[in-house]
């Protein structure tokens, strides 16, 4: 008897279980675009309770969309989509009850600025044929970045090393084992208007907008990426910040932290007549930085303008200024340094000060229903003034039981390292400094059209334009010096000779560099009834040019002419997006290779040498798919690369080196949450990098002459030839995203990266014995901090976020939460180069981070 009754009362249970899930209050419905009944798959859906209560979630492939749960109330919905008007509606809300709404959304009948590369109105990235990554706001404001830098180290295939500072503004990553170094191998755009300091001839990332005017990430890593060049070997990377608001609204953001960081951004529109609609953005933020000496500020504006003069016609201005002063150095740690104290760094006296002014127009204009024109012209001015003083080793003294060391004031050379108890440390050698000064101008203007037509009676979308494209570099070194004439290591003025005549002596350098450069390039996307085709090529054609002032003002040149082809297919099965394609990448010659290849002058008869740009075959492909609970993209890519001549920091290969990457790229989000709220939102992100050189011939690195790390036959097998530096064979990231009320959200992230080469040898650790393909370690370099591997490591992350009210909403995020102490890279090194000023020494991860932010916002923004 009391069985049954134990039955009766699990069934009545349950059945009010169902029942009140009945009755639970929800609003769902399907969302189509222009009165077609099409459907609209990843609207935004927006429902905000007059009392500040907020759900939200996007449509599905059918154009469906719910959210359950609601609170009784007087609400205001909102569908979005860009390139759409948006559709409101006021709902009052009642207790277990369920609404319906389909909403049509119309195109916007007034033209607007094309300034995303993937998102477009009437195509999904899902769409294209090739591996892409679009990371939204939602994801960027929860995890509350302090820089670009860490949210682009979650997008597959990217690898992030790090440099001297918690700025951030000096990024470097690299895209499928590219090098890294100030990011040199990626071609990195805001609002598709390129911003590195020179693209052709310097385009390493001295300047990196903050993460707090970014709205949107955008990645196209396959043959998409010709349509923009010249750097198509790595991949593409866009920064998007919203178009001026149409009502008027803003937020003021506060932020304060760990290590000094403080920060003030805030941004205002939406006033003005109906035509011209203007945006201020304005931030100022500081810091102490991760170690000593180690701190910056930085001031940045924005004026944006949006015009539009009729219903076919935009008009796009934005104008930008960005200063920034910090103590950042290129003096790193050696190894008893690091193992001591990694947070050491002497150099009181190094500036970096950096200015820059940028302007953007961007014209849209729709010729007929299927042709639209856009029109930018760009233009920049970028200086930067590095003041360093000149680094020494000296012994040091150790206490081994208070793990502590102490410099003293008894200088070395570099090869007493490896001698017992003689604990070398870099600083400064008190004495005097030098300065890296360097100028750039730039500008450009490219007109662009976008046709739908028909091929052979197929739909297809047609892409064409050309770019002319000037940049000068004021590459200058100077000797530092005070009014008195006298050296110093706080001197930042400097002087290029001392002397005359006969007693001339040459204390700098002075070199000047331009560039004028013509590209152009079509695109075609063809849909037939099985898959869409879309071929492509782009044309680049550009004279360098180096004056070398200090040398008889010698004028040398030369011009360059390459064709880019590409193919990429996608094709939809099953729900999911089948994509490959394989296209040319390209990487013009830079500074650093027209020095070692003179512009081509001068090359030794035989060496195989010339003065070509670097180029590649890419090929990939993958499959994607998202629908309600997965959102997931794999994908296998190849990189064969040729003509490799500058090689990494002051290595280079004696021949026209050939490297092969390959691996695997995957992406997998599973909402659970849709499930269930307690549940998490999971995301996994995994890269399988392999590389191998395969021909190559550098000079090496301990004294063993001249060698070939490339593949080699020994004994009848094939040894693999070296990994390229910086090219973990593993990564992985994992989030786990909870929403527990609809008012907070919560994120943890871990980060694995497995260990990795830092030099072309490949050099192992002194004390372990080196496998085949290894060289073995150096025990003067390793202590010295430029030689050896980077240890795997991981490390964690939470963000957490509270809206308070409609206005203000909480943010507190916390980086590398278990402060956990690792190399981060040996960038600035070269183990050829053991001397102090030479190379920097190991360069300590990222420490903690913890963070609080206050986000006020008013007006449309609520």
């Amino acid at each position: 008897m009391n069985h049954i009754k134990s039955i009766i009362s699990i069934i009545l249970t349950i059945s009010c279980f169902i029942y009140s899930d009945n009755l639970e209050t929800m609003i769902s419905g399907t969302v189509f675009k222009d009165e077609k009944n099409i459907a609209l798959r990843g609207a935004n859906i927006s429902l905000q309770s007059s009392t500040g209560k907020k759900y939200g979630t996007t449509t599905d492939d059918n154009g469906a969309f719910s959210i359950n749960g609601i609170v009784a109330d007087n609400y205001k919905l909102t569908i979005s989509f860009i390139g759409y008007e948006n559709y409101k509606e006021n709902i009052q809300i009642e207790e277990d009850k369920n609404y319906k709404i389909n909403a049509t959304l119309i195109i916007q009948p007034i033209l607007m600025a094309k300034l995303e590369i993937i998102s477009e109105a009437d195509a999904s990235y899902e769409k294209l044929p090739g591996a892409a990554t679009v990371m939204d706001m939602q994801r960027l404001k929860l995890v509350n970045p302090v820089g670009t830098q860490e949210m682009l180290e979650y997008v597959p295939g990217i690898n992030g090393f790090a440099d001297d500072g918690i700025g951030n503004s000096r990024i470097s990553i690299s895209i499928r084992g590219l090098n890294p170094r100030r990011s040199s191998r990626v071609l990195i755009l805001e609002d598709g208007v390129p911003i590195q300091p020179a693209l052709y001839v310097y385009p390493n990332m001295y300047y990196n907008p903050p993460a707090d005017r970014i709205d949107q990430i955008e990645v196209i890593k396959g043959s998409g990426s010709i349509l923009y060049g010249p750097q198509t070997m790595g991949g593409v990377i866009n920064y998007f910040t919203k178009r001026p608001r149409n009502e008027f609204g803003g937020l003021f953001k506060v932020t304060a932290g760990e290590n000094g960081y403080q920060s003030f951004f805030t941004e205002i529109g939406g006033w003005g007549n109906g035509k011209l609609k203007p945006e201020i953005q304005f931030l100022v933020k500081r810091g102490d930085g991760f170690r000593m000496n180690n701190g910056f500020e930085q001031i940045n504006g924005t004026l944006k303008l949006n015009y539009r003069p009729s219903t076919h016609k935009n008009i796009y201005m934005k104008a930008n200024v960005n200063y920034e002063n910090s103590n950042a150095t290129y003096t790193g740690l050696t190894k008893i340094q690091f193992d001591t104290d990694p947070t050491f760094n002497p150099k009181d006296h190094d500036m970096f000060k950096v200015f820059r002014s940028a302007f953007d127009y961007i014209e849209t204009e729709k010729l007929s229903s299927s042709l639209l024109k856009t029109t930018t012209i760009f233009g920049s001015y970028f200086d930067r003034r590095w003041w360093r003083e000149n680094d020494i080793f000296v012994r040091a003294d150790y206490d081994s039981a208070s793990n502590q060391l102490t410099p003293t004031e008894t200088p070395l050379d570099w090869f007493y390292a490896s001698l017992p108890d003689y604990y070398l440390t870099r600083i400064g050698n008190g004495k005097d400094n030098f300065g890296i000064l360097r100028t750039f101008y730039t500008s450009g203007v490219e007109r662009s059209y976008k046709l739908k037509h028909t091929i052979f009676d197929l739909p297809s979308n047609m892409e064409l334009g050309w770019r002319v494209y000037w940049e000068r570099f004021i590459d200058d070194r100077q000797t530092g010096y005070t009014k008195d004439s006298l050296t110093a290591p706080d001197a930042y003025e400097g002087v290029y000779f001392r002397g005359s005549g006969d007693n001339l002596e040459i204390l700098g350098t002075s070199q000047h560099y331009e560039t004028t450069a013509l590209s152009a390039f079509i695109s075609e996307s063809i849909e037939t009834k099985f898959f869409t085709l879309r071929p492509g090529i782009r044309l680049e054609i550009f004279e360098q040019e180096r004056v070398d002032r200090l040398q008889g003002s010698l004028y040398q040149d030369k011009t360059l002419f390459v064709v880019l082809p590409g193919v990429a297919f996608s094709r939809d099965i099953y729900n999911m997006h089948f994509f490959g394609g394989i296209h040319r990448g390209f990487t013009p010659p830079s500074s650093g290779a027209l020095k070692i290849l003179n512009f081509g002058d001068d090359l030794v008869e035989g060496s195989g040498l010339d003065l070509e740009a670097e180029k590649s075959w890419n090929s990939e492909f993958g499959l994607r798919g998202n629908n309600n609970l997965l959102d997931f993209e794999f994908a296998y890519f190849h990189l064969d690369i040729e003509n490799l001549v500058a090689a990494g920091r002051g290595t280079k290969f004696n021949n026209l080196g050939k490297v092969v990457n390959n691996g695997i790229e995957s992406r997998l989000s599973i909402a659970l949450s849709e499930l269930n709220f307690l549940l998490p939102k999971i995301n996994l992100d995994y890269t399988y990098l392999n590389s191998e050189i395969i021909d190559a011939v550098i000079s090496s690195n301990t004294g063993a002459g001249t060698i070939n790390i490339g593949r080699l036959l020994k004994n009848g097998k094939t040894v693999p030839g070296k990994r390229l530096p910086y090219t973990p064979e593993h990564t992985i990231n994992i989030g786990l995203e909870f929403q527990p009320i609809q008012r907070m959200s919560f994120r943890w992230d871990t980060r694995f990266v497995s260990a990795v080469y830092t030099d072309f040898e490949n050099m192992t650790n002194y004390d372990e014995d080196p496998l085949p393909e290894e060289s073995a370690g150096d025990q003067t370099l390793e202590a010295l901090g430029i030689a050896g591997p980077i240890p795997e490591y991981n490390v964690s992350s939470i963000s957490f976020s509270y809206q308070v009210n409609n206005s203000l909403k909480v943010f507190l995020s916390a980086k590398n939460i278990f402060d956990k102490i690792y190399i981060g890279s040996r960038l600035h090194s070269n183990p050829g180069q053991p001397d102090a000023g030479l190379s920097s020494g190991i360069i300590p991860g990222p420490r903690r981070q913890i963070n609080l932010s206050f986000n006020y916002s008013f007006g449309s923004d609520q």
